[in-house]
């Protein structure tokens, strides 16, 4: 049971009534009197919250009554109305501060920001994130961190809830056969190392036998055979990019598909234009296989997926609505509507609901009882949009257009960035990340099994996490790396460039800027000293020689610093006790 709360708090509540009253401002007043009756609700105070209302109510008409009877009033509640604003806003904060020290503040989170952050963008605009509080499906919830190392990822996968895949959500991994093996062992060895076979999707274009007895399936096989041909015309040649793809199979069926041999492995551009075949087709045949899931997850080799962020952020959600969720990158302008479209870029993964792929599957009857469809089958219906787009999750972002189905932009929870090259700011902080990109071999398995170690009961893992285990250490050793870049060109926090003869002279010039948190200097004949008021560890990179456009050549050298003190300051002051959930959004992307 709640203690009982102080009486000046309540007093303090009562005498700002009059004031919220004042500004004749209806979403305040709406605001206010939510507040009120939470506030009465939470501390178990039932009457209170009765004389609040009828307070409100009351003086209310009162004030009415008052301007009309003297208009003149009207002017002196406006110039009122200004300065009750500012002293409410200082006694609301005293007042919440001194509530906060009695109840528990992660409770209070759930419906204040929601609450505050209506306030703040008005009642009918969609705010920045939305409170949600979340649990782990996990069991045990995490490991000892300094036993992770040393367990089996057999006994950390038997802390994985396979209820959830079996009854809700379906994986489904996309590859190829000529793909890097490391990192396809990679993915396989962490990610989805606690799926058992039957549970995971793996669509590919050649069937093999995985590791950990899993079975990739060629999507491309029952292509129809309109997608081997150019066109529809009789006198079509067969489509260029299937030429590989049928040499690939001629040598497999013969025992001869080697690495070194393989035609899909010798040009990665011609693994790249035969994958776009593969979405449509992978979207179609998860629905057919696993019908009526709650959700579909689509990833890929080098996609890394935190399952556990990814349970929660689901569960928040209905899977009824016609959702497509990802990291939103530009797509085709619609010419009937002229309207730039977004779609989500595949290799951070992306999500359709069962709503969405009910739409998109959905087939009309004859009005006769003849039981004939009265659409071509999927695959056939988008032909021109798949010949016509050399990108296959730009095809399927259209596609979903088409039928009326929008992307929800969800970065950064949905991130092209790797984990070495996060830009940490306050963009990138409190929120909690889904799934990476483009990460190595090693980070993958690094980052599975740091997850294990450090999951949460009742928040989800944060980029602010990934700072404290990943970052700081790093520069704890030394203030600056040789050979080593830093720079990350994040749209959300761009460097500023300046020009010095020396890295102690470009340091300076960062510690001068009271937004610099870290710098890099790319040598004596380049000069250029780039100031970053972000954060990123970067990577080893070795000297260059640059051929210029207009001439002549230029010689690199790359070396990065950061300012600790400042860092660390700069992490205090922006504390995370509490997620944010990120409201969909396509002005967020990469």
């Amino acid at each position: 049971m709640h203690p009982k709360p102080r009486h000046r708090v309540l007093d303090v509540i009562l005498q700002i009534n009059p004031l919220v009253l004042a500004t004749g401002r209806t979403k305040y007043q709406v605001v206010f009197q939510e507040f009120s009756q939470k506030f009465a609700q939470r501390l178990w105070l039932p009457v209170y919250g009765a004389l609040q209302i009828r307070i409100m109510q009351t003086l209310s008409l009162k004030r009415a009554t008052a301007v009309a009877a003297h208009p003149s009033s009207l002017k002196l509640n406006k110039r009122l109305a200004r300065i009750s604003i500012l002293i409410l806003s200082f006694t609301l904060s005293v007042a919440l501060f001194a509530w906060t020290k009695q109840h528990d503040r992660h409770a209070q989170r759930s419906w204040l920001s929601g609450l505050l952050h209506r306030a703040k963008y008005g009642g009918e605009r969609e705010t920045p994130f939305y409170p949600h509080d979340t649990t782990t499906s996990f069991s045990p919830v995490s490991f000892p961190a300094d036993q992770i190392e040393n367990l089996s990822t057999k006994d950390m996968c038997a802390s994985f809830p396979h209820y959830l895949i079996r009854e809700h959500i379906q994986p489904v991994l996309k590859m190829g056969h000529g793909e890097n093996r490391d990192m396809i062992n990679a993915q396989l060895n962490s990610v989805s190392a606690c799926f058992h076979p039957d549970e995971l999707l793996i669509f590919s274009d050649l069937p093999e036998t995985l590791p950990n007895g899993h079975q990739a399936v060629d999507i491309l096989h029952n292509l129809p055979q309109r997608y081997r041909m150019i066109n529809d015309t009789p006198e079509a040649q067969p489509e260029p990019d299937f030429a590989a793809y049928e040499a690939m199979h001629d040598l497999f069926r013969a025992g001869n598909l080697t690495a070194e041999n393989n035609p899909t492995m010798k040009n990665k551009r011609t693994g790249w234009r035969l994958d776009k075949y593969k979405f449509l087709a992978q979207v179609e045949r998860a629905w057919t296989e696993r019908k009526n899931k709650d959700w579909y997850f689509f990833y890929e080799s080098d996609t890394f997926v935190s399952w556990d962020n990814v349970f929660r952020f689901l569960s928040t959600l209905d899977p009824n609505k016609a959702l497509y969720m990802g990291s939103p990158s530009p797509g085709r302008r619609d010419p009937k509507t002229d309207e730039e479209t977004w779609f989500a870029n595949g290799g951070p993964g992306y999500v359709l609901s069962r709503g969405a792929m009910r739409v998109l599957f959905e087939k009309r009857p004859s009005s006769r009882e003849t039981g004939v469809w009265t659409e071509e089958p999927f695959l056939l219906k988008y032909i021109n949009v798949v010949r016509t787009d050399p990108c296959g999750d730009a095809i399927l972002g259209w596609v979903l257009w088409l039928v009326g189905i929008r992307l929800s932009g969800f970065f950064p929870s949905f991130n092209t960035y790797a984990l070495h090259s996060l830009p940490y700011t306050q963009r990138l902080w409190c929120q909690s990340f889904l799934t990476m990109h483009k990460l190595s071999p090693k980070e993958m398995v690094l980052l599975w099994r740091w997850e294990y170690g450090n999951r949460k009961l009742g928040r989800p893992l944060m980029y602010a996490d990934l700072f404290e285990s990943f970052f700081l250490p790093e520069i704890e050793e030394a203030d600056s790396r040789n050979n080593w870049d830093n720079t990350n060109w994040d749209r959300l926090a761009r460097g500023s460039d300046v020009y010095v003869d020396s890295v102690e002279e470009c340091r300076e010039a960062c510690e001068k800027k009271t937004s610099c948190l870290q710098y890099h200097w790319n040598g004596k004949q380049a000069r250029k000293c780039v100031l970053m008021p972000f954060l990123t560890l970067g990577r080893a990179k070795d000297p260059e020689t640059v051929v210029k456009k207009e001439g002549g050549e230029e010689r690199f050298i790359y070396t990065s610093g950061w300012i600790k003190p400042r860092i660390k300051s700069w992490a205090k002051e922006h504390p995370c006790a509490i997620p944010d959930w990120l409201s969909p959004s396509t002005e967020r992307h990469y």
